[in-house]
């Protein structure tokens, strides 16, 4: 430390005057400390638009989220897949941020935000308290919770727990978690379809295989080479047993039934939505089979839009994106005239 009382003159180039020159030029001696900011990401849209986001963090009761985002206007937050990293959200972000503030945040367990330990830390209720920590840091007291697969149905949880923080929900490919239990209880064909979530559950050896198949997945035909980087340098920092955790904490137990447990409620104990909510599933979807989505309206006391797209299967927002984006762009414009 510098005392700036020590009026003391050293012999003409002597120690005092070079640490007093390295001091000015470099605005002190703290700055010398002072991390680099982190580089911005430029990513692309079905168009070819781009935008450029900013890396940015926020401690969530001592857990470190990292998120992206780019633009300024009504906070939109998108919660990804167990699969798809923050920038599977990318035709979404560049057209959105043309009105919006987008966040784009990463999940706990993955790619770069902390993987903390334990099966509650990844109950639906945690991934809340992160978006919620997310809107706190922006200054805000609502959001438009975007969300696809696990990252809907953490989304779906929020705006049910969270209704006075939640401005509008917008679920991509990903259904009320009432109406899968449901089916989880009397349709054979999606107790089929959710076989992968139960070895999630029952094979020790599943976080582990899951890990490595991501990890060995060829590069995906539309990825560009820095997507290509972003998307092995993601999988690499995966943490396999954040997703078994997941599971684990949040999807029903088998046998299921109609009474069962999942996502932090039963069937019958689901807060409803308040909030305007938007719908847009594939018909083709193999996780959540098209009986998922009957008497979802009873789950829903705010305005319900459901669009289905035939031909288009669980990622909506990256096997059509020329459709879905204008979709949700004219839904949200809608609830603002």
């Amino acid at each position: 430390m510098v005392s700036h009382t020590d009026h003391r003159v050293p012999d003409r180039g002597g120690p005092w005057v070079y640490l007093l020159v390295l001091v000015c030029l470099t605005g002190g001696l703290a700055g010398l400390a002072q991390p680099a900011a982190a580089a911005g990401v430029t990513i692309h849209d079905w168009r070819g638009a781009s935008v450029t986001v900013e890396e940015g963090a926020v401690d969530s009761d001592g857990v470190r989220i990292v998120f992206h985002t780019v633009g300024e206007g009504p906070l939109v937050v998108f919660v990804h897949s167990i699969t798809g990293p923050w920038f599977d959200f990318r035709h979404q972000i560049v057209a959105l941020s043309a009105n919006h503030r987008v966040v784009s945040m990463s999940t706990r367990g993955t790619d770069q935000s902390d993987k903390p330990t334990g099966v509650e830390a990844y109950a639906s209720a945690r991934i809340a308290d992160d978006i919620a920590a997310v809107i706190d840091h922006f200054g805000e007291e609502r959001a438009i919770i975007v969300g696809q697969d696990s990252g809907g149905l953490h989304a779906w949880h929020f705006a049910m727990t969270h209704p006075e923080r939640t401005a509008a929900l917008i679920s991509l490919g990903s259904v009320h978690p009432a109406g899968l239990i449901r089916e989880l209880a009397t349709n054979p064909e999606q107790q089929q379809a959710s076989q992968f979530q139960r070895n999630m559950q029952e094979n020790p050896s599943a976080g582990t295989q899951f890990g490595e198949r991501m990890r060995s997945a060829p590069p995906r035909p539309d990825d560009s080479p820095e997507l290509g980087r972003l998307r092995t340098a993601a999988y690499a920092r995966l943490d396999p047993q954040s997703i078994v955790n997941f599971y684990l904490a949040n999807w029903p137990r088998s046998p299921v039934t109609l009474d069962s447990e999942g996502f932090g409620f039963t069937i019958d104990t689901f807060p409803p939505v308040q909030a305007p909510t938007l719908l847009i599933y594939g018909k083709d979807s193999g996780p959540f089979l098209n009986a998922t989505l009957d008497g979802m309206w009873q789950w829903v006391e705010g305005d319900l839009t459901m669009r289905v797209l035939p031909g288009v299967g669980h990622g909506p927002h990256t096997e059509a994106p020329g459709l879905v984006t204008p979709l949700m762009l004219e839904w949200l414009e809608a609830r603002d005239r």
